[in-house]
């Protein structure tokens, strides 16, 4: 969109003239006086309905004697600058929905001239509703700061103060955004300011940003307090909405078994088995490879390999877009990492790598090039590591720590000092 400017009551009148050839005198007529057109074009006096009405009247009358048609109307002459300026608002939003999935430059060339305009104006509803845009946008890009910078924008827009479906959408969308940079004290509080401060949320919400915390919790790994949450809103879970269902309670199994509550566990597993509909392959490997890891636990390795047979047996026909298949992935290599088996594990850990870095899941990359860091003994490999792994703070923006210590430890054990340095010299960046 070219760039659009606002103009005046005066300016219309004389860009009319000009258009037009005309002087005051002819479109004032006899109705009005030659001076309230001078004042009007000079900004002295501002442009009623009766006089647009007169104005256009005169213009009708002056083209037909000098064989000229014109387009002005008299609500284009009653749009003051703020309806002017709401209308290229508009314009802008359209167009950046329409370039939400343009890889070229046009989302964020068009923001810029939105930005440079919005300079000028306070028209807030439109301002939230184009930095929600961005944000969007940044979020489907990957670029999660800036996401957040634009949703924080939004929020303070549509004000904290008063619970509306714009602020809770706006919410849900930052604390995921926070989430999934690793900002995770931020995704919290983001998530305890709706469930603290607004007393009417109805069962819906109050479970979306309950669960979300408790999803926070259990990536920082504080098992018991995830159990707290989602103990909290299990009995307002719609079975009926199995998706939901089965991530909730598969979330509170793994933290009963991470807690070591293995009976608990099973028990929950063979109940999320029994609920699954047919065709929901990924979902039973999940559960096949948990209560593996489970058994691991109880030493019972027999169980755990057999459990790990039937994984591998139906692997081949999970669903190539499945979101779980990363996770299966990973969640196999680890499983032979505590069988000891790291060559095995190292080959589940690599295909898990490649499939989370499709699916930009920073997270779960991270604790991906952790578990093959366990694995690898040689340089060559773990240098190959070390790139993933300033690949991933780049994109983060942020230094994924456990990682960085791991390689500086790896390399100070094999005496490998210019490497402790190089990573070093690139930890500093983000000093």
């Amino acid at each position: 969109m070219k760039k659009c400017t606002v103009i005046s009551d005066g300016d219309k009148i004389k860009a009319i003239r000009i258009k037009y050839n005309l002087r005051q005198d002819e479109i004032s007529g006899k109705d009005i006086t030659r001076n309230l057109i001078s004042e009007i074009e000079t900004d002295k006096a501002n442009i009623t309905k009766k006089t647009a009405e007169i104005i256009i009247k005169n213009l009708k009358e002056v083209g037909k004697n000098k064989g000229f048609e014109i387009s002005e109307t008299v609500e284009y002459l009653m749009e003051n600058q703020t309806v002017q300026a709401t209308k290229i608002f508009d314009k802008y939003i359209n167009e950046l929905k329409t370039f939400m999935v343009c890889k070229d430059n046009s989302f964020t060339d068009t923001l810029k001239d939105a930005e440079s305009f919005l300079a000028d104006w306070n028209i807030t509803d439109r301002m939230q509703i184009i930095y929600e845009l961005a944000g969007d946008y940044y979020c489907n890009q990957d670029e999660l700061s800036k996401a957040i910078v634009y949703y924080e924008k939004a929020i303070t827009l549509v004000g904290k103060l008063f619970l509306s479906q714009e602020l809770l959408s706006l919410l849900s969308k930052l604390s995921k955004t926070y989430g999934n940079a690793g900002r995770y004290s931020e995704a919290i509080d983001c998530c305890d300011f709706v469930l603290n401060r607004f007393k009417n949320l109805s069962e819906r919400d109050t479970v979306y940003f309950m669960y979300n915390r408790a999803y926070v919790f259990f990536l920082l790994k504080n098992y018991e307090r995830v159990l707290a949450d989602i103990n909290k809103i299990e009995r307002f879970i719609d079975r009926a909405d199995t998706q939901r269902y089965f991530k909730i309670l598969d979330t509170k199994a793994v933290s009963l078994h991470e807690l070591k509550r293995y009976d608990e566990a099973l028990k929950l597993y063979n109940g999320l088995l029994d609920i699954l509909e047919d065709g929901e392959i990924d979902k039973k490997l999940v559960i096949y490879i948990n209560m593996s890891e489970v058994y691991i636990g109880l030493s019972d390795i027999d169980k755990a390999n057999n459990l790990l047979s039937e994984v591998k047996k139906e692997l081949p026909f999970i669903k190539n877009n499945s979101r779980y298949e990363d996770n299966i992935y990973y969640e196999i290599g680890k499983i032979y990492t505590g069988l000891k088996d790291n060559v095995r594990a190292a080959e589940y850990y690599s295909k898990a790598l490649e499939v989370a870095k499709k699916r930009k899941n920073y997270v779960l990359t991270a604790d991906i090039l952790y578990g093959l860091m366990e694995c690898e003994e040689t340089i060559e490999r773990v240098d190959s590591i070390k790139k993933e792994v300033f690949l991933l703070s780049s994109k983060q923006e942020k230094l994924t720590d456990k990682l960085i210590y791991k390689l500086i430890d790896f390399y100070a054990d094999n005496n490998i000092m210019d490497k402790v340095k190089e990573i070093n010299k690139f930890a500093l960046q983000f000093a």
